[in-house]
């Protein structure tokens, strides 16, 4: 049951971006379309290997588009402008959820993820937590999820010695805290280290 539900999690993760980018594309064709038809109409021909020359010309003209902002998007201005949006959107419920969701599909986890699960370590217990970020004081930003519910919780500001990182992927540290802790023994969740 596991399988099939981290499969079905899995799955709409991969297919929520796919979805957003065709509907983007599609519609960016459509206007693209209204675009280039003066231009097709002035054209001799009207097919090029069975396709319209208004289609072909709107897939060229998106991909020019799509170059140009690629172009852009290399530039100090862009990344700043990106990570501000970026930033902006992390305040949206689920947003950060998504995002470290996607991350797991990677190859390799990207330094800037929005989230990384670890275990923390109070005096007398050891909690599930998400590490936010590292200060430069050295303090680790550290989100104290709920159970059953994981978004709903408190953000904290640790010594680093209270915080352990586990080999556990935000979608496992999820589903363990949506089943009230049930099924550890499963996760080797190892003791939080005591300095």
């Amino acid at each position: 049951m596991r399988v099939i539900k981290t499969t079905l999690i899995g799955g709409a993760v991969f297919l929520v971006p796919v979805i957003v980018i065709l509907f983007v594309l599609g519609k960016a064709i459509a206007v693209m379309r209204h675009v280039t038809r003066p231009i097709s109409e002035l054209l001799p021909f009207d097919s090029i290997a069975g396709l319209a020359v208004a289609n072909l010309l709107a897939l060229l003209g998106v991909a020019l588009v799509c170059f140009g902002a690629g172009m852009l998007a290399r530039g100090p201005r862009a990344r700043r402008l990106y990570q501000q949006l970026d930033d902006g959107l992390l305040m949206l419920p689920g947003y950060g959820l998504i995002k470290s969701l996607s991350d797991q599909f990677k190859e390799k986890r990207p330094a800037n993820s929005p989230l990384k699960p670890v275990l923390v370590r109070f005096d007398d217990f050891e909690q599930l937590c998400f590490e936010v970020e590292r200060l430069a004081d050295g303090r680790v930003v550290t989100f104290i999820p709920g159970s059953p519910d994981p978004w709903s919780g408190s953000l904290v500001y640790l010594a680093p010695e209270r915080v352990q990182g586990c080999e556990l992927s935000v979608m496992q540290a999820v589903s363990h805290l949506r089943r009230g802790g049930r099924g550890a023994d499963a996760l080797n969740i190892p003791h939080a280290s005591v300095s």
